[in-house]
Order: structure tokens, then C-alpha cells, then sequence
């Protein structure tokens, strides 16, 4: 059974790339788009996508907040963050409101595949180029 999932981005192009590069792989199903936080809150109440690309800086509700939202609301749905920020404070906030992923903007197409897999199975995925990030020591 193919992987259901919800592209939420706030630019047009964004989504639409995406979900056509996941529309090439037959264990994955693209089910709908959002173009902001909260249309993504409700487009995953309506579609039930087993996971959620989300953008993490988009006007009005950030992809953040609706993270939050849609793990506290449906707990068995993951989240992958898109962005283009590599700070350690934005992956922090991303992973305390339950995102299981973190991926740069810049590598997404390398990486989205594997990422997709590993949180599918219950891992969670950074793109490589955070790794010199210092996460500290202290609980997520």
C-alpha cells in the first residue's frame, strides 16, 4: 500500500515540483497540497495522509504551529520539516512540536526519498548538512 502524503508549501511551484517527483515512485502517493499552516491542519483532518511535507516558514500559521497541531490532533501522522533555515533553534522548535524530520531546501530531492522511508519506520532523518549543529545535551 503506497505511503499517503500532504505537500504543504507557500509558494505554488514548491508543490507542484514535488508532487511530481513523488508521483514518479509507485510507493508514494501524493493526496493533496496546502499552501499554508492552517489549510494544512485541515487538509489533514480531510485527507489522512500518513505523512506531511511541511514548509516551515509560510504566512499566517507557520509550519511549526501546525506541526504541533496536527501531531497533538493526530499522533499517528509524520512530519517532515522543508526549509531553508539550518539553525539549530528552528530544528529544535520543529522537533519539539513533533516533526520527525528536518530537511534543507537545498538537498531536498537527494534526500526527501530516504527521508519519507526512515520516518515511515519510526526514525527520524536530518539532512547531513546539519550535522556540525550542536543539538546540546538536554532532552528534546
Amino acid at each position: 500500500m503506497a505511503i499517503k502524503i500532504l505537500v504543504v508549501d507557500d509558494r505554488e511551484m514548491i508543490r507542484t515540483q514535488l508532487s511530481q517527483f513523488l508521483g514518479d515512485y509507485p510507493e508514494f502517493c501524493v493526496v493533496g497540497v496546502a499552501g499554508d499552516g492552517a489549510e494544512a491542519v485541515a487538509r489533514t483532518a480531510e485527507l489522512a495522509p500518513d505523512l506531511v511535507l511541511m514548509d516551515v516558514s509560510m504566512p499566517g500559521m507557520d509550519g511549526i504551529e501546525a506541526t504541533r497541531l496536527i501531531t497533538e490532533r493526530l499522533p499517528r501522522v509524520k512530519v517532515v520539516m522543508l526549509t531553508l533555515y539550518t539553525s539549530a533553534e528552528n530544528c529544535e522548535r520543529a522537533l519539539r512540536a513533533g516533526a520527525a524530520g528536518y530537511l534543507l531546501k537545498d538537498n531536498v530531492v537527494e534526500e526527501v526519498v530516504d527521508a519519507i522511508k526512515a520516518v515511515m519506520t519510526g526514525k527520524t532523518f536530518f539532512s547531513p548538512a546539519l550535522e556540525p549543529i550542536d543539538f546540546g545535551s538536554g532532552p528534546i
